[in-house]
């Protein structure tokens, strides 16, 4: 990385310190995601943090967001957070708690994968939480969820 520590790494880093991240989260962002150390704190990191606030996330939910899926400050607000939100809110019909405590909601694509699986676990009428819906492949969630009988 070629930026400033004082300028840039230090400001982003406090940023993430008054969000609430603690050091471990700090080093898994440093080691996993070091693209969010790199943008500046103010113009791009701050705004999305006011556009979830606006959206109903509480301060501890943002905390839990970050530390466990940093690039949701990152994210376009137009082209992914917020199509994602209204997606798990008006077409799910799920709470934004839910997405606190499922950070990686926000990773999924929202075509290849969250609206193909709600299609059709609405289909037969079946509910589970994110985590169920999402952590596993798409040949496994078919098994788990009576689509098919047995994997080949």
């Amino acid at each position: 990385m070629g930026y400033s520590v004082e300028k840039r790494l230090q400001p982003t880093l406090d940023f993430l310190k008054s969000l609430g991240l603690t050091e471990t989260h700090l080093q898994n962002v440093a080691l996993n995601f070091p693209e969010v150390l790199c943008r500046d704190a103010n113009k791009i990191l701050s705004p999305n943090v006011t556009y979830l606030r606006t959206h109903g996330f509480e301060s501890r939910q943002i905390a839990a967001l970050v530390a466990g899926y940093p690039l949701v400050l990152i994210k376009s607000t137009t082209n992914s957070l917020g199509p994602r939100i209204k997606f798990l809110e008006q077409v799910m019909g799920r709470r934004i708690d839910e997405a606190a405590e499922y950070p990686d909601f926000f990773k999924h694509g929202l075509k290849k994968r969250l609206e193909l699986r709600q299609r059709l676990l609405k289909q037969k009428n079946l509910t589970c939480s994110l985590s169920e819906m999402l952590d596993c492949n798409q040949k496994k969630f078919l098994l788990k969820f009576g689509f098919v009988e047995h994997l080949a």
